[in-house]
């Protein structure tokens, strides 16, 4: 079983890591909502499939990187978290 609050602090760097490699700034509640979409959807991965979870996580923070990439911005909002999530889903464990 994934202790969730281990998964959303990774969720987190994760998220910062790609946002910052991007050129992105991030807002302060951006990785707050990544984060509860990840524990909401991580709490139901059963350990074999925990790579497959992993791969639709990374889904979801490449697709909030295009949408803001495509809107010309340079901060990274919580709008752009939920986007993302929601141009991607649904995919195991966020449907």
């Amino acid at each position: 079983m994934l202790d969730i609050r281990e998964t959303t602090s990774a969720v987190k760097a994760l998220y910062l890591q790609s946002a910052s490699l991007s050129g992105f700034e991030v807002s302060e509640g951006s990785p707050e909502v990544l984060a509860q979409i990840a524990a909401d959807g991580f709490k139901r991965v059963e350990s074999s499939r925990r790579p497959e979870a992993v791969a639709s996580l990374l889904k979801v923070i490449a697709a909030t990187l295009e949408i803001a990439q495509q809107e010309g911005t340079t901060m990274l909002h919580e709008g752009h978290a939920k986007a993302g999530s929601q141009k991607v889903c649904p995919i195991y464990p966020f449907d």
